[in-house]
């Protein structure tokens, strides 16, 4: 258990990016989670510079918003280990990880600390971005859709369809490895202490 510690932290802010990146264009827009849409959940750094009308005002190109998130989140990622080592019990941060790789689902096997815990081949890795472009590809499709109510309950369901899709792509003892990083079955019972109801994780 040891030699997987720290390395769902690494994960950790990469799901602010994927999240707000998986949003409709213009993501504060009615609904979304731009400044008017849920309270000032819009303040998160991420999640303004993924919205279309903050990049048109900082005149920032697609690529430097690229650059500076992935900036943004190495270092975020470096403080947060830093502090979780200093403040919590090892027990602790091992438990912490577990959940966040619960919650990044498809999303942690694009992280290059999990393919080396993991030691992905080439090849694995080639098939496991093979899973990721395509979808991106069913994501993009859904925005140009035009969005709706519905459009995040399908982006769930096709994240829980990569995620499976990953999983049959490892060999029997990086399975075992994988249920390792994820601990037992963690329900979520609403953000920030919210009273909201509790869904199971869908990484089953």
């Amino acid at each position: 258990m040891k030699k997987f510690a720290i390395f769902g932290v690494a994960c950790l802010m990469g799901l602010y990016a994927n999240t707000a990146a998986a949003q409709p264009p213009g993501g504060g827009g009615r609904g979304g989670f731009g400044m008017g849409g849920m309270g000032g959940f819009g303040a998160n750094p991420t999640m303004l510079l993924n919205n279309q009308s903050v990049q048109a005002e900082l005149k920032l190109s697609p690529q430097e918003v690229a650059d500076i998130l992935k900036k943004y989140n190495e270092e975020s990622v470096a403080l947060l280990a830093k502090v979780l080592a200093e403040k919590a019990k090892p027990e602790t941060v091992t438990r912490f990880n577990q959940i966040r790789t619960q919650t990044l689902g498809f999303a942690a096997f694009q992280d290059s600390s999990v393919v080396k815990a993991l030691k992905l081949t080439d090849d694995q890795v080639k098939e496991i971005k093979e899973i990721a472009d395509d979808q991106r590809k069913e994501f993009e499709e859904l925005r140009q859709g035009g969005g709706g109510p519905e459009m995040f309950t399908k982006m769930q369901e096709i994240q829980k369809a990569s995620l499976t899709k990953a999983v049959a792509v490892l060999k029997d003892e990086q399975k075992k490895s994988w249920e390792e990083m994820k601990g037992k079955t963690f329900t979520m019972q609403g953000f920030g202490g919210g009273g909201g109801a509790g869904r199971p994780r869908r990484d089953q």
